[in-house]
């Protein structure tokens, strides 16, 4: 009787640790699903951000920022490279904060950034996933690229090469990230 119950008690065991795995695998291991996941501002939406006329700006690159991002500091190189490579003329760069205007272009100086705007705004609402995230953006506020988190040196180069391949006005179908 006693093997019987020795042999059921590990049985037992043996299910009680299969189904804590599974439960383990599928809570922490797998990767979230796509419902899980905030949505991402899509290429061809309107972007709406209170101020800015988008048909005065021509094109413009928006730096979603945020001054609790560490991502978004450690690429101020890039964002100054890029202020000083975008021809103030055909391309805006336009720095939007979830923080105060005041906050937000204390923070854009203090990273030496030279911006034509500072703007608030709820990236909930506007759908930015995180910080740091670029949009390249037309003269009707229409998103044509959006790149997301802090980049690559290959991926810095394309936006460079993209922002500088894109005409005054209008903008080649995207093919970018």
């Amino acid at each position: 009787m006693a093997r019987k119950l020795e042999f059921v008690t590990n049985i037992a065991i043996l299910i009680v640790a299969a189904l804590a795995s599974v439960v383990l695998v599928k809570n922490y291991l797998s990767q979230r699903t796509t419902r899980d996941m905030p949505q991402r501002i899509a290429i061809g939406t309107k972007l709406s951000v209170p101020g800015i006329d988008w048909g005065v700006n021509g094109n413009t690159l928006v730096l979603a920022l945020s001054t609790n991002c560490h991502y978004c500091t450690e690429s101020s190189p890039f964002y100054r490279r890029l202020s000083a490579e975008l021809p103030r003329q055909r391309v805006h760069l336009t720095a939007l904060l979830p923080e105060n205007v005041e906050e937000g272009a204390k923070y854009v100086r203090s990273l030496g950034l030279q911006v034509s705007d500072v703007r608030q705004g709820s990236f909930q609402g506007l759908k930015i996933r995180g910080t740091p995230t670029l949009m390249l953006v037309d003269e009707r506020g229409l998103v044509r690229f959006v790149w997301e988190g802090k980049l690559s040196a290959e991926t810095e180069q394309q936006v460079i090469d993209t922002v500088l391949a894109t005409p005054p006005s209008g903008f080649p179908t995207p093919t970018g990230p």
